[in-house]
């Protein structure tokens, strides 16, 4: 039989007998329940309480440091049913979708919320005040970032410049705005008479805002300044770096404008910091290749390499890897373009041309730092990819990436830029390429009959076809696009004793590939098929991210 509450806080020593019969008392006459009672009483903290619940129901105590807010699940849950019930997502974990509450024992709304979701519901006990104080925070922070932003351009006399506290606080909330939609890159860009600001959410390009001319140059300038470029040369492109301080927390940002024939245009790339960045198992890997990937990054040295378009996710799954292997007993280094996140117990260096620091000298000097792992950011050039070869044979584990469409085509480029095969052949241990596709939202996801040619693709890739699949429809919750939040697609190859002589040979492509399918690997399109035969994309999200033939 389950202890009461008033039993388990006099068993931890915290108030006496007596204390607890008036308390008791009091409960009854005024309704509120015995932990409110005794907190007003001032006979105990709220730490005490939640010490207490959490021993009576076995729920875990939420630690607020170790709470990393994922945007995009809070963009899944609706603001109504959370102010109701008093509780604020955490984060999701596989299929288990973490809570803050401070009544675990409310079995009612974990089952309307698993039923909303699809997800099993863990609570974690937190304090009332912190409880309502995060959906004040990041559900009620949406809405005013928008009143806010119509009142600063909606003010004043057209033609006429808007001050320089209005112009820091635009561009404050452009960036807020951006964190708000879990956004990875903004856009200011100006027309004719308007200037048009785009985020793009899920990989796809958003316009968001229309302004009037007038804010152009005062943006552009305030983002300048902001990101330490050179503002009295608006003729040639720049680059920097943000650290913008907000409401929620610090935002690493890169920043670049570019001169057009209208105006200079600025595009900010939000570095925000992945609840998944560490854990590779919450990246998309099925479940066999995420034991080659693990088996090949546990390894002393070779070359593994990530590749995919640009915005793929390359860097979040080799900052996964990174944070995986990393302990204090192996030196880590990075040379990176530039450092996207910052990991404490790792040294970091961002390559820098115009003072004669490139990938490639980078990459020479870290040699010489006694390093167990290396991170490159990007194999571009015959030394960068002559110097990664030749770490990963003299006992350095080498993780970098590629631009190539899929993983065979990886080791082809580079014998393209110079490498020579025998040297690859004994280096290369793994080749990922990946995609990312957007994840149905599950408020608003529809299920349909698959019709035959759709069918088809599934036999065509050696797949049972699903009798039914989910397709996107939208709702508030995902802004209407029928999407919300995004998970990885991989292609592995293994390099084993036969993909190594094809490569010493310069053998094609084609003949990499069937070695690499008689091996086990699956291509990109028939991962991505997998996802939509587990609900959790649509076909259409498949077929516009992975090539189809």
């Amino acid at each position: 039989m389950k202890k009461r509450l008033g039993e388990i806080i006099m068993d931890m020593g915290i108030i006496g007998n007596d204390q607890l019969e008036m308390a008791l008392s009091e409960s009854k006459k005024t309704g509120k329940m015995l932990g409110d009672v005794l907190l007003r009483l001032d006979w105990i903290s709220e730490e005490q309480v939640q010490m207490a619940i959490a021993v009576q129901s076995g729920a875990k105590i939420m630690n607020p440091s170790d709470v990393s807010i994922d945007y995009d699940l809070i963009s899944r849950i609706p603001e109504d049913f959370v102010a109701a019930n008093k509780i604020f997502p955490l984060a999701l974990d596989g299929q288990t979708l973490k809570i803050a509450t401070s009544n675990p024992f409310d079995v009612l709304v974990r089952d309307n919320l698993s039923r909303m979701t699809g997800f099993r519901v863990e609570s974690y006990i937190a304090p009332k005040d912190w409880v309502q104080n995060s959906i004040e925070l990041y559900y009620k922070t949406a809405a005013i970032i928008d009143e806010e932003i119509e009142k600063i351009t909606m003010s004043g006399v057209v033609g006429q410049q808007f001050d320089y506290n209005q112009n820091i606080q635009l561009a404050d909330l452009i960036i807020e705005k951006g964190r708000v939609l879990n956004a990875s890159d903004i856009h200011i860009v100006g027309d004719t008479n308007l200037v048009r600001v785009y985020y793009r959410v899920d990989g796809v390009l958003h316009q968001k805002y229309l302004f009037p001319k007038r804010f152009q140059q005062g943006l552009v300038t305030r983002f300048k300044i902001m990101g330490d470029m050179d503002i009295s040369n608006p003729n040639i492109p720049h680059d920097g770096r943000i650290k913008f301080s907000g409401k929620g927390g610090d935002i690493n940002i890169r920043v670049s404008t570019f001169p057009t024939h209208l105006d200079e245009t600025v595009v900010m790339r939000l570095l925000i910091y992945s609840g998944v960045v560490g854990n590779p198992e919450k990246l998309g890997f099925e479940k066999e290749e995420l034991e080659k990937f693990l088996k090949s990054i546990r390894r002393p040295y070779g070359l593994i390499l990530v590749t995919g378009p640009t915005g793929s996710g390359k860097t979040t799954t080799l900052y996964s890897a990174l944070m995986t292997i990393n302990s204090p007993n192996v030196s880590v280094m990075t040379v990176e373009d530039p450092i996207e996140y910052v990991i404490p117990t790792i040294r970091q260096t961002a390559i820098n041309p115009k003072a004669g620091l490139t990938f490639g000298n980078a990459l020479r000097s870290a040699m010489r730092q006694d390093p167990d792992i290396i991170l490159v950011g990007e194999i571009r050039d015959q030394e960068t990819a002559e110097l990664a070869i030749r770490a990963s044979i003299t006992g350095h584990l080498v993780l970098s990436t590629l631009h190539t469409n899929d993983a065979a085509s990886a080791i082809n480029r580079l014998i393209d830029l110079g490498a020579n095969t025998s040297m690859l052949a004994s280096s290369i241990t793994m080749v990922a390429a990946q995609r990312l596709l957007r994840k149905l939202c599950p408020r608003c996801a529809v299920a349909a009959d698959t019709k035959p040619e759709e069918k088809e693709i599934f036999i065509k890739n050696s797949l049972k076809p699903p009798e039914e699949i989910l397709k996107a429809a939208g709702c508030d919750a995902c802004n209407k696009s029928g999407y919300s939040g995004r998970i990885a697609v991989y292609e592995i190859i293994m390099i084993n004793r036969e993909i190594q002589e094809l490569i010493f040979s310069g053998a094609p492509q084609s003949a990499i590939e069937d070695a690499a399918v008689k091996d086990g690997t699956s291509f990109l399109l028939k991962q991505a098929l997998k996802k939509v035969n587990s609900r959790m994309t649509s076909l259409e999200e498949v077929l516009r991210v992975v090539a189809y033939a």
